[in-house]
This record gives structure tokens, sequence and C-alpha cells, in this order.
């Protein structure tokens, strides 16, 4: 008998609880078939059941059977590492105010020297492992980047000064393999969907914590994006019913890993065929729950490049390939798109390289494409080294976690408009195809690009950027009306405009066609007055998104990525760059709509919650700030 996932379509309570007694009955036999755990949601009913091949064969075939596969399987590994005395480091907690960051993982060493002044709980939900102390390494490397960041620039400072409070939810535990390496599991017996559901709750429900953030590491590799489908997996789908249910709260998962080893036999081939394998191959595609609409998905970049020297010959350094540069790619990532063809993952962050080397036909890996993070044993090293998007997703939760410090009672809509506000993004040197399959490929690697915790929390001289949140009907529109300063335009060098629209859609998984309830997105107008632009738009039907286009494209201020791409999913930006001046200088008042068309949602009177933001800024030092607060703050509004 094998554990296996059985996902039946939604039906009705009572058509639903009718067939599962009529499945209990068929199959009486507890040695033949059980059911050992279970969870119904609005979007999903499933189970996890224990059955024989044949039994499995025989319901497969039901028509109330969505899907029958095997269980979700963590996966990660850690390397080994040389630690530091802990003497030498300062070592400061969080300051009594600072929100809490929830890491849901393989738990943590909560008495590890660099953890224990943040810890603010820790709690164990599942049943095989009863120690809450984390035996694998995953969790304890996950929260000490949640709360420290960069932990190289931490030990080159000699200080560590933890961000915010770390709450740790145990789901996994270790268990041991024939070869001796440990490797995370999870309660057999149990839905991790259930379990993740169970944690999540039981922590974001005590209002003393304060948490504004959770962290979720785990990717299942078996379980990625194939093709066109459309689909939602159950726990990304969970996931996103619990950001919906916490608005504050803002969710970070990791893309996933995929190993190029799988694919390429040498180095030489991996090397000659990256980056373009990431785009091209499906074993790259963003894995569950990295797929959740509501979460910020993060992939990985490679940092600085260094060599760890593994051999007395000195020879041997000029004998290993690094395969991505600095800011590249990292060569394992996972990319995007997600369902429904949504900008995913929407973030990048440092999660590694691949260092290698050929060994007479064995591929050997330099710990120096590696990221320092926590060990889960500091009485024998306070460190190691790993790579992965399980390291980068932490670093965008630091990011996320100061953020909401910083605006501890605003909105998970405003946290995430300003942290995609403060995103750039570069362009990936190797990538074949013509120039709207580069671009796309671009964005499906990067999405926005790295973030940045001073440019998410702070105006410049020369950069300024104005933000409302605000709620908007089905099938509606919002107008805002601003007037930029003539020396924007007219002060030579480089200037960007940029606007960020995030929201909280309702979600549906059965839907293929429209997994968000409600689509919206926004356009950029100039030299139009706002009545004009308002009266268009009265004149169009707005149930269709695929029909706004109300205005003459000549006073349109186009944004990329483009319109179609973008509003596919519920965290978007456009940008618009003068790399030079422009022939034709738009002129003021520059008008932004916000559209929200409705896609399946019944409730006609259903309002939807937003977040947009414009930001304005120009290389040049000018005092663009004060002026654009003058001249715009007064005069936006609302239509």
């Amino acid at each position: 008998m094998d554990y296996l996932d059985l996902e039946l379509w939604k039906l009705e309570d009572n058509v639903l609880k009718k067939f599962i007694e009529e499945l209990k009955a068929t199959y009486p036999k507890w040695e033949e078939f059980r059911i050992c755990d279970e969870l119904v949601t609005s979007s999903f009913a499933l189970y996890r059941i224990k059955v024989s091949p044949e039994i499995a064969k025989e319901i497969v075939r039901l028509k109330e059977v969505a899907r029958l596969d095997r269980p979700f399987i963590p996966t990660f590994k850690l390397s080994e590492y040389s630690g530091i005395d802990v003497g030498d480091l300062d070592i400061e907690g969080p300051s009594d105010d600072a929100t809490g960051i929830l890491v849901i993982d393989s738990g943590i060493t909560s008495n590890h020297p660099l953890l224990e002044k943040a810890v603010g709980n820790e709690e164990n939900f599942q049943e095989a492992e009863k120690e809450l102390q984390d035996k694998v390494g995953h969790g304890t490397a996950v929260a000490g980047l949640a709360i420290y960041g960069d932990i190289k620039q931490c030990v080159k400072q000699k200080q560590f000064t933890s961000s915010n409070w770390l709450f740790s939810g145990k789901i996994m535990y270790a268990q041991e393999d024939f070869s001796g390496n440990v490797h995370a599991v999870y309660d057999k017996e149990k839905l991790l969907e259930n379990q993740l559901n169970d944690a999540i709750r039981t922590f974001l429900e005590n209002n003393m914590y304060k948490i504004k953030v959770v962290n979720l590491s785990i990717g299942d590799s078996t379980e990625f994006l194939k093709g066109n489908n459309n689909r939602q997996f159950p726990l990304a789908a969970l996931l996103d019913e619990l950001a919906l249910l916490y608005k504050d709260v803002v969710f970070v998962v990791s893309a996933g890993n995929s190993s190029p080893g799988d694919i390429f036999e040498t180095i030489d081939d991996l090397a000659e065929n990256y980056p373009n394998y990431l785009v091209a191959e499906n074993s790259f595609r963003i894995i569950n729950p990295a797929t959740s609409a509501l979460s910020i998905t993060v992939g990985s970049i490679a940092s600085e490049g260094r060599l760890q020297e593994q051999s007395m010959d000195t020879h041997l350094k000029d004998i290993w390939t690094t395969i991505a540069k600095e800011d590249e790619p990292s060569p394992f990532t996972r990319v995007g798109f997600g369902i429904n063809n949504m900008i995913k993952p929407e973030v990048v962050h440092y999660g590694g390289n691949l260092i290698l080397r050929d060994n007479y036909g064995r591929i050997i890996e330099n710990n120096g494409g590696k990221l320092p993070v926590l060990s889960n044993n500091p009485v024998e090293k306070l460190f190691t080294y790993d790579i992965g998007t399980s390291f980068s997703a932490p670093l965008v939760t630091n990011i996320i976690g100061k953020i909401a410090n910083k605006f501890p009672d605003k909105s998970a809509n405003f946290i995430k408009n300003i942290f995609l506000q403060s995103t750039n993004s570069s362009k990936i040197s190797g990538l074949k195809g013509s120039d709207s399959e580069i671009a796309k490929s671009n964005i499906k690697i990067q999405g926005y690009g790295l973030p940045s915790y001073e440019r998410a929390v702070s105006s410049f001289d020369n950069r300024v950027v104005l933000l409302d949140e605000a709620s908007i009907g089905l099938n509606k529109v919002h107008i805002y009306s601003l007037e930029l300063p003539e020396m924007f335009f007219e002060t030579k060098g480089y200037k960007r405009i940029s606007v960020a629209l995030t929201f909280d859609p309702i979600t549906r998984m059965t839907r293929g066609d429209s997994y968000l309830g409600n689509q919206m997105q926004f356009k950029l107008y100039h030299s139009l007055s706002p009545d004009i632009i308002a009266n268009k738009y009265a004149e169009i039907d707005i149930s269709d998104e695929n029909q706004v286009e109300a205005i003459d494209d000549k006073y349109e201020i186009s944004l990329l990525p483009g319109p179609d791409l973008r509003k596919k999913g519920c965290h978007q930006k456009g940008i618009k760059e003068y790399l030079r001046e422009p022939k034709n200088v738009p002129n003021t008042p520059i008008t932004l709509v916000v559209i929200n068309s409705n896609k399946w949602i019944p409730d006609i009177n259903h309002e939807q919650r937003y977040c947009v933001s414009v930001s304005i800024e120009h290389t040049a030092d000018i005092q663009l700030y004060s002026k654009v607060r003058t001249m715009i703050q007064p005069k936006i509004r609302i239509r």
C-alpha cells in the first residue's frame, strides 16, 4: 500500500459527504483503503489516503476525482562548513516593537547563539519527531537569513542585529538515507496542506506576535507547471486563501531548484546552453507552492564570484568553471510563467552559483558558489554553506520584514506595493531568440528584478513615490491626475516613470479560464484632461479586460512589460525609461487609470482592495521630490 493524495472536484457539501461515504463502503478493508487525513476548503477537497495499487487504479477513473498523486516531497540539501568563534561577534536581538517573521520549515535550533535572542516562539506541527529542534539544518539556515539578511556582511562587520522577531512552525523532521545523508520528510499519515494550514493559522491568530511575513522555502520538484497548465496546486491554492484571510501578512515562497546535471553530462554542455535551458526546459518551471498568486515568489541570482581552494595545487583554480556571472540567474533557479501566464517569480535575490570542475569524469562543486548560512549544530560550527532559492526567499523576507517594521499597521497590499517599486531588473546576456522572445525570457527568469529596502522606504531629492490605497467596484475605473514639473523632462539625463499595482483577489483553483476572480490593470496617459479620459472610459465595456482601449495610442505612455502580460497577476509593475531626451515630450497632466474587470465573482457589489503607486525619478541632482510634492499631492484625485 502507498500513501497518495486524492483530490476531488469541488462538489456541494452534501454530495461530497455522500461520495466519501460511498467510497468507504465500496472499499471497507482497512488494509486496502483508508483515509488518513483530509482538508476541505472553499476551493478544493483533498485527502491523504493509504491504498493498494489495484484500488488506486479504480479510484483514479471516477469522474469525481480531479487528481491522484504521490504526496508532496520537500527538496533541499545542506553542505559542510567550518565555523567562526561566537566570542568574536556582537549579537543583538530585535527591538521590542519589531514585527514578527514566521518560518515554516524543519524547525530551528532555538538555542543557537545567533538565534536565541530573536526567538518569539516555536511550535511543532508533526508527530514523528517530538523534539522542536531542527535536526536537518534547513529551517535554521532559512531563519538566519530571514532575520539578518546578508550573513557574509554580518560576519565581515562582526555585528549580528536581528531585524525582526522570529517564529518557527516545524512541519518536517529528519530522516537518514542508506548513504547517511539527512533529508527533511513529513508525516506520511498527514496532509502537508493540513499541517501548513494549522501552523499558519495558529501563529497568525495570535495578535501578540505581530507577524507580518510568512516564509516558505519548501517545494516539491515533482510538481511543476507543465506546458500551458492553468490548474492551481492545492498547496498553492491554500496559501492564496490564507493570504486573502490574513490581509496584513505577506507570504514569501521560493521558486524551487532544478539540477542542470540532470540534463547535461558535461560542464561544457552546461556552460554552452546557459542560460537558455532555464526557459527551454519544462523541468525548470516553478514548482508547488511557488505558483501561489497572492504570494511573492522568489527566484535566485548569483552573488559575487569567489573560489574556495580545495587543493594545494594552485593551478587547479585555472580549471574551475563559473557558470553564472554576478547578478546573472543562478544555474539551478526555476522560472515562470505561473498560472494563467502571470509573472512568476516576481523578484529574485542572491541564492548562489555553480562553480564546477571535472575530476576524471566526476563533476566537483566548489563551495565558493555557495552562501554562508547558520548551522543547526552551533557547538561544532556556527555557519555552513549552501545554495538554492530556499535561501534567496528569506533574503526577500528580511527586506519585507524591515519594511513592515517601518509600516507596522499597513496592509499586505501596501507593503508589497512599495516593495515592488524598489525592484530593478537587468538585461540577461546570452539569451537567444527575437527581441520580443528575449524580453519575455528576461521576465520569466527574474520578474521585476532585485529589490532594495532603502529604495522601498525612502524618497530622495531626485526620486518621489506617490501612493494610494483604495477599494474599487467590479467593472469600474478609478482615475488619478497629477502634474509633472517641467524640470523632469527639461533636465538632461536618464529618467524613469514606474507604476505598481497590488491587489488581493478571490481565487478559485477549479477555474481554468481565470484563477483570479477579477482582473485589474492600469494605463498611463498624458496631455489629455482627466475629464475627457473619464468620459471615454464611461463609453466602453469594462467587464471585458481585453477591450479597454478607450484612448488613442498617441496619448498613452507605454510601460514595460506591456498590459497583456502585466495584467495576468495581482502584483503588477510597468516602467517607462527615457534613456535619451524624448522627441515628443509628454505634456501634463499625467493621468493614471486603474481598471477592475470582473471574471466570475457573482456578488455584483464586491469591492476589491488595492494599492497603486507612481514613482518618478531622475539621475540628475535636481530637487524633484520637493517640487513634485508641492505640485502633485494636492491634485491627486479619484473618479
